[in-house]
């Protein structure tokens, strides 16, 4: 076998260059799906805080739960900011571009491990909330409803004459 040749510097840093912009299409989109993730997580925590206020009812450590959910928001928060500035410096012509990228790698998987923390914490809110809540409502549901169609026969030829069911038992 014939060894193989090395890559010169130069051919590293054309392959770079010619795979840059698909990189910070690739790291940018990360980002925008991040902070997708973010504002409807953000829609959820309101809505869940609207539906507690308009029930009434008080949760044992409700104040606990939405600090808890501010924390994590505000530690998604802080590794969007760090992984969109790595986007943002990332460039073949510095001198680790590969250090860059795993930079931006690690920082990525910071921001989804807070996002699955903050979705955690969103989740404890809303059991919390409906614990109470729910209890009230579900009281309500245990009784009985009127039903308007009529029950369903148990055999399909209950009502069929007994005599012309003879000539296939024969």
């Amino acid at each position: 076998k014939s060894p193989r040749p090395s890559s010169s510097p130069g051919s590293k840093l054309e392959a770079c260059m010619a795979r840059e912009a698909a990189i910070k299409t690739r790291s940018t989109n990360l980002n925008r799906m991040a902070t997708s993730m973010l504002d409807k997580f953000d829609l959820i925590v309101k809505r869940v805080q609207d539906y507690y206020v308009a029930s009434g009812k008080t949760v044992a450590g409700y104040d606990a739960l939405v600090a808890a959910i501010a924390t994590k928001r505000a530690a998604v928060l802080t590794a969007l900011t760090a992984a969109q500035t790595d986007v943002s410096a990332f460039s073949c012509t510095v001198v680790d571009p590969k250090g860059h990228m795993t930079t931006f790698q690690t920082h990525m998987k910071g921001v989804k491990s807070a996002l699955k923390e903050y979705r955690t914490a969103i989740k404890n809110l809303i059991v919390a909330v409906r614990s109470v809540v729910g209890d009230e409502q579900s009281d309500a549901d245990k009784s009985p409803k009127p039903s308007l169609s009529p029950k369903p026969s148990k055999s399909p030829n209950a009502n069929a004459n007994p005599n012309s069911l003879r000539r296939y038992a024969q």
